[in-house]
């Protein structure tokens, strides 16, 4: 996939996590700047950069770069240098000086390293992998992307990882790693499942992919089947337009319809709402060579080799030189066609170098792959030993609790057991000395009365004794009484 698709892949991830609208304005950039959490505003706010100068004139580009360091400036933006150097390098890149940008973008990595911006880090890792895609480092370009999904393994944002496994995914395509390009999709399908995003750019994303990595492969069912899905999609992407072109003349090309494809292509060259590119050009002189138009072939190959865009890409050079082999086998030129296969030869040493460093990064991306399902499990683990760790404290509280609650709940019943004890002895007691006594009194004077001879004089003299015995023994009972109505042990 060439690098201007790349680049239109990253402005479109850039948009759809955002959230911003097609156009972002000042006021939305400053809505964002309003958010309190610090993740979530860091993260809009490096995507609404991302974006703000996509499709920016470029005699606009000053203006739109002085406007947002102004914002930043103002607002007193945290890592607000690391911000100023991102904007800087968004400028760079729209003005075509890669140079430049690379250096201001190293500089904004630097800091957004220091401050631990993740989604800041994520950006220029991403950006700086398009940088180096540019020049023809693959090594540098896969390498940026590892480090792009580890900032995304670390913030845990399934989005931003679909994302990086698309853009590795493009690079192992570029260098004909088709499997392992096709693998690094179906992780991106994986997530995309799982998580059931409301659009579905990065859908046509992975089909339109897969479609381009099948029809590498030779496989024409597998590019007719996404062909058909990619015509099912909703048209919320203008690169919908492209890709249901291309699908067509990749189908004609597998089907060896060789002049069909042929006109496909031309017709799509002239057609202003399609993205031609220089893989185009491949494909149109390759099916004007399988067509038999040699010179259409010959003079299509040495343009696009003329060029400097593509002179530090062996993946693209090496088949414009067996085209031009193969033109001039065709003529029966035998040494014009040694010459251009051993160009092609040379072009394929070089790529099979790119391909040696390119497998040992692939091993330590899947070694972050298993660090980080590694650091998740422990997190989980951590968490998990945490709730454990607070529900045997909260067991053992309670149990204590409980235990403590028992233990006062028998001291109460012992206690007022022995309350009880002692209340019962002590009304036996009054009743037994006090009121008994004062009974036994008042009976004995009413006997004495009974037994009198003259039981009206003898009343007469006991009338004192016996009312004084009986209020006595009013007081006795009265004094039962209030030793009843006493609260018990407790209460």
């Amino acid at each position: 996939m060439p690098f201007k698709r790349a680049l239109l892949i990253i402005f479109c991830c850039c948009y759809l996590i955002s959230g911003v609208c097609a156009t972002p304005k000042q006021d939305s950039l400053l809505h964002i700047l309003q958010i309190t959490d610090p993740d979530l505003k860091e993260k809009k706010l490096v995507l609404n950069i991302r974006y703000y100068f996509n499709d920016v004139p470029v005699k606009k580009l000053e203006t739109t770069k002085s406007e947002l360091l102004n914002i930043l400036q103002t607002h007193h933006v945290q890592n607000q240098e690391a911000l100023g150097y991102f904007v800087e390098t968004m400028y760079q890149m729209g003005i075509k000086q890669y140079k430049e940008a690379e250096k201001t973008l190293t500089k904004a990595t630097e800091l957004a390293h220091k401050n631990k911006a993740h989604y800041l880090l994520y950006a220029c890792f991403t950006h700086m992998a398009f940088l180096q895609t540019i020049k023809g480092n693959t090594i540098e370009a896969i390498s940026n992307f590892r480090l792009a999904r580890k900032e995304a393994l670390t913030l845990n944002d399934a989005y931003i990882q679909a994302m990086v496994d698309i853009n590795i995914s493009d690079i192992y395509y570029k260098n004909n790693l088709y499997s392992q390009s096709l693998l690094y999709l179906q992780e991106a399908q994986g997530i995309v499942d799982q998580r059931k995003f409301a659009d579905n750019i990065l859908q046509v994303m992975i089909w339109s992919n897969k479609a381009e990595n099948y029809f590498c492969l030779g496989k024409a069912d597998s590019v007719a089947l996404y062909s058909k899905l990619l015509n099912s999609a909703p048209n919320t992407s203008g690169r919908l337009y492209t890709i249901h072109k291309r699908m067509a003349y990749y189908l004609a090309l597998l089907q060896q319809k060789y002049q069909q494809a042929v006109a496909l292509i031309r017709a799509a060259k002239d057609d202003p709402k399609f993205v031609f590119e220089a893989y185009d050009e491949l494909n149109l002189a390759d099916a004007y060579f399988k067509a038999g138009e040699l010179d259409s072939a010959q003079n299509i190959a040495l343009q696009v080799l003329a060029g400097r865009e593509y002179q530090n890409h062996p993946e693209i050079q090496v088949r414009l030189y067996e085209i031009l082999g193969g033109v001039a086998l065709n003529r029966s030129d035998k040494d014009e066609a040694v010459l251009q296969y051993q160009l092609a030869l040379g072009q394929a040493k070089k790529q099979i170098e790119r391909l040696t460093q390119v497998g040992i990064i692939s091993s330590q991306i899947k070694v972050d792959e298993i660090e980080g399902a590694y650091i998740r499990k422990e997190e989980s683990f951590k968490r998990t030993r945490l709730w454990l760790v607070f529900t045997a404290i909260s067991a053992i509280l309670i149990i204590g609790i409980g235990t403590m609650l028992y233990r006062n709940i028998r001291q109460k019943r012992h206690y007022e057991q022995l309350f009880f004890k002692f209340k019962k002895d002590e009304l036996a007691f009054i009743n037994s000395h006090e009121v008994r006594r004062h009974l036994s009194n008042i009976l004995g004077i009413v006997t004495v009365i009974e037994n009198s001879d003259n039981k009206e004089d003898a009343f007469h003299e006991s009338r004192n004794h016996l009312v004084n015995a009986a209020v006595q023994l009013d007081d006795a009972i009265k004094n039962i009484s209030a030793k009843l109505d006493e609260p018990s042990a407790g209460n």
